[in-house]
């Protein structure tokens, strides 16, 4: 269930928003309706076509029924047509015009004047498709490209893939940390689009007993490995000191009042017992909040004020707010959009004026990634680097944020140009999750893994909207 935003942020909203390389010209020549004669994926060519990258990306898992669907193209001088063939049957099923991407081409005109060969991209835009079936795209001068499906269930295998990367037990306190206020983060926004509730439930609540055991139980403080709880009576105090993370302890406190709060009214017992450790934790590093991270403290301070009311979360928080970027030092995990919408879901005690700086914010960014994932050839933000899996993500749940308090058709399509990115229409034709399409990534490459999955989650679930 949504919580209630004040009128005055939403009014405030409402202003702010607003498979292979070209044939050597030899094509295969097609009549609507024909069919394809061949035990291959591809039309059957009379001569040896040896195997390459292919030059038509589309999104290696597949589509909804009725979700935009368009590959993207890349070549010179391309005839302007491309078909959608049935690769079960191998009858053509549709028959489409390829349209110029002039964005592409302004693009590589630049790269051209430094002496590379000029290419275009052109879009293959087949959304006519809905019938649920496993299908390839042919362009007569590219070839084929990789399969991909139409189905109604089509996010239903990459969730329940990504719930099995989190089950892996997990050392790091602050990766845990990070996992479970990704996943708390997702069961509060869609909690009608989860695939297996249940399953997130236990496994968040696994996680937090898992982590309980991080917390040192005098003083509050958590340890930076949890494993190292079980060699602490071979250390004296002064080791037992370096093994605390003040970073860790401050993300403890935030998860924990975070979890304390989702299941408040579900399990009271558990979520008291919760409770108590955010606060002892919080309590043990107050008098060293400048050390633990901006994103960190800001994220704990959110989350207590949102469960308990405290006028002392409440300074703290604006103590945050009020500081400048350059004097932010972030965590290597950044938990500031968490603590963010803990704000945001205050349901008592929001200063309006820090609302709505933080509004004009989300907004902000909101904006300026769908501007720059506009400017790119594959929809996806020209300020990240390509292999920037982790920049990608956060840019992405920041959107999914502000689209689940505003619904803004541009910003769904955004969502789903970056599902499309990740499972295979990127420049490289891969798909980022393990297991997935026909092209995707080895153990080396960076991909959508347990330090990530979380927000991909995510990801996931927006996209279904």
């Amino acid at each position: 269930m949504r919580y209630k935003i004040r009128l005055s942020i939403l009014l405030l909203v409402s202003i702010l928003a607003g498979c292979s390389l070209p044939l050597e010209n030899k094509k295969q020549n097609f009549e609507d309706g024909d069919r394809v004669d061949t035990l291959g994926l591809a039309p059957d060519f009379s001569y040896e076509v040896i195997e390459q990258l292919p030059y038509i990306f589309v999104n290696q898992l597949g589509y909804l029924p009725e979700d935009s669907k368009v590959a993207i193209l890349r070549g010179n001088g391309l005839e302007n047509v491309f078909y959608v063939y049935n690769a079960s049957t191998l009858e053509q099923e549709y028959k489409g015009t390829l349209r110029p991407d002039s964005l592409f081409e302004i693009e590589e005109e630049i790269i051209s004047e430094q002496g590379q060969i000029k290419e275009e991209n052109y879009l293959a835009d087949f959304s006519e498709v809905e019938k649920p079936g496993t299908y390839f795209i042919f362009q007569p001068d590219l070839g084929y490209s990789y399969q991909f499906k139409i189905e109604k269930n089509i996010y239903d295998g990459v969730e329940n893939k990504i719930l099995s990367l989190l089950e892996k037990e997990e050392k790091d306190t602050s990766l845990l940390c990070y996992q479970l206020a990704c996943l708390l983060f997702t069961k509060e926004l869609y909690p009608e689009n989860l695939l297996e509730s249940e399953r997130l439930d236990k496994l968040s609540k696994q996680k937090i007993e898992y982590l309980m055991q991080a917390q040192e139980k005098e003083t509050g403080s958590v340890y930076a490995d949890i494993t190292v709880v079980d060699s602490l009576q071979d250390m004296d105090a002064a080791q037992r000191q370096q093994q605390i993370s003040l970073a860790a302890t401050a993300e403890f406190a935030g998860v924990m009042a975070n979890y304390a709060f989702v299941i408040r009214e579900v399990d009271e017992t558990f979520s008291q017992k919760c409770w108590e450790a955010a606060e002892k934790a919080y309590g043990s590093i107050q008098n060293s909040l400048d050390n633990v991270g901006y994103d960190a403290g800001y994220f704990a301070a959110n989350h207590l004020y949102r469960l308990t009311g405290r006028g002392k979360y409440s300074r703290a928080i604006q103590q945050y707010m009020s500081m400048k970027e350059e004097q932010k030092r972030y965590t290597e995990y950044d938990f500031s959009l968490f603590g963010d919408y803990a704000y945001i879901t205050l349901e008592k005690g929001t200063k309006l004026e820090l609302a709505e700086e933080l509004m004009k914010k989300l907004m902000a960014k909101a904006e300026e990634t769908s501007l720059t994932s506009g400017r790119n050839s594959y929809y996806v933000s020209e300020k990240r680097e390509y292999n920037d899996i982790d920049g990608k993500l956060k840019d992405m749940s920041n959107m999914a944020l502000v689209n689940y308090i505003i619904t803004n058709h541009e910003y769904s399509t955004l969502i789903k140009n970056y599902i499309d990115f990740f499972m295979g229409r990127n420049q490289e034709n891969l798909c980022y999750l393990e297991g997935f399409g026909s092209n995707n990534v080895s153990e080396e490459q960076s991909g959508i893994n347990e330090r990530n999955g979380g927000l991909f989650y995510l990801l996931l679930q927006a996209a279904k909207i």
